[in-house]
């Protein structure tokens, strides 16, 4: 017989982020940092006016893999001691609030599916956003881009352009790989440039920040060594998307890298299996088609679009756990043509 266990799970999901949200919103897991604690002490640290439903939240996270419980005492895991706490280096508790992008979008989401994409206020939802989304995103993005840049072989003054810059984390990141003379170039929409600029061109020498479409902005150099496209395709239509990594790869110098870092989906005509072990990536690029004109974007896709400019993946690499970076060269026909 079957179960309708799967549709509850779906539901219950719903209220288990909520369930995440309230606890971080409270500074619950901030309360247990450094102690444990009894229902009623922990209700009056979060400021919970009733102890029993401080109760049920904590019953419920506990339920959650994210408390431990003895007795009615309460504790962290060591998951949520690692990601959950504000203070750790690995926190993600703006994410618990951003990455679900705008809550408007999702009530909304029937209505973006029969139109084909959201309308003006949802996206305009979404672009209000993302200075503080790319700002949560920065310590796990940087880690990505560290990782990146240790295994690429950097030319003295090597020329690297970010094109959806975002919060600079990769920028950075691959400027202390390449060594001091090395320059950066960063291209973002007006408002994430802004929000970053200051603090960016202040702390990291050999960066320059241009405010602008990343397709079409002006960019002071004709060749780069390194062209990074880091969770920007899959925010764009697929055209755009092709256009984007055209640019890119004609950015490359002989020799030179396009490094494309995503959440790549599996696409079409899949068995269920494929898209159980890709459920992570769905999520987010059925988040995508939320609040953006994108909906995520295959490895074949990526691959379709590199060919039709003389240029393939030479290396795949994770060197963060879900964090998948294609690197990408131009062929030697496209070279000797450049």
């Amino acid at each position: 017989m079957s179960s309708p266990a799967p549709v509850w799970d779906a539901i219950n999901g719903f209220a288990a982020y909520w369930a995440l949200h309230t606890a971080v919103e409270l500074g619950l897991f901030d309360a247990l940092a450094d102690q444990q604690l009894p229902t009623g002490q922990l209700a009056a640290a979060t400021g919970v006016a009733d102890a029993a439903d401080l109760d049920a939240l904590a019953a419920l996270l506990a339920a959650l893999d994210l408390l431990d419980t003895h007795g009615g005492t309460w504790a962290l895991t060591d998951t949520s001691r690692r990601f959950l706490v504000s203070t750790s280096p690995a926190a993600m508790t703006d994410l618990v609030r951003l990455s679900p992008g705008s809550p408007a979008a999702w009530p909304r989401l029937a209505g973006t599916l029969r139109a084909g994409g959201p309308d003006a206020a949802t996206l305009a939802d979404t672009g209000d956003l993302m200075p503080d989304l790319v700002r949560a995103t920065a310590a796990t993005q940087r880690a990505v881009a560290a990782g990146v840049g240790a295994e690429l072989t950097w030319p003295d003054g090597a020329v690297i352009v970010d094109l959806g810059c975002g919060s600079g984390a990769w920028l950075s990141a691959l400027l202390d790989a390449a060594g001091p003379r090395a320059r950066g170039i960063g291209v973002d929409v007006p408002h994430v440039i802004d929000s970053v600029a200051s603090r960016l061109t202040a702390t990291t020498p050999g960066i320059e920040l241009h405010a602008g479409d990343y397709l079409t902005a002006p960019l002071p150099v004709d060749r780069a060594d390194v062209v990074v496209l880091a969770h920007v395709l899959r925010a764009e239509p697929e055209a755009r998307a092709a256009a984007l990594t055209a640019r890119a790869i004609e950015l490359l110098a002989p020799g030179g890298t396009l490094l494309v870092a995503d959440y790549f989906v599996p696409g079409a005509g899949h068995t269920a299996d494929v898209y159980r072990a890709a459920r992570h990536d769905l999520t987010l690029a059925l988040t995508m088609r939320a609040g953006t004109a994108g909906r995520g974007v295959t490895e074949a896709q990526l691959a379709a679009w590199c060919a039709d400019h003389d240029a393939v993946t030479t290396a795949v690499i994770e060197p963060v756990p879900r964090q998948r970076v294609h690197l990408i060269q131009r062929t030697t026909t496209a070279r000797q043509r450049a």
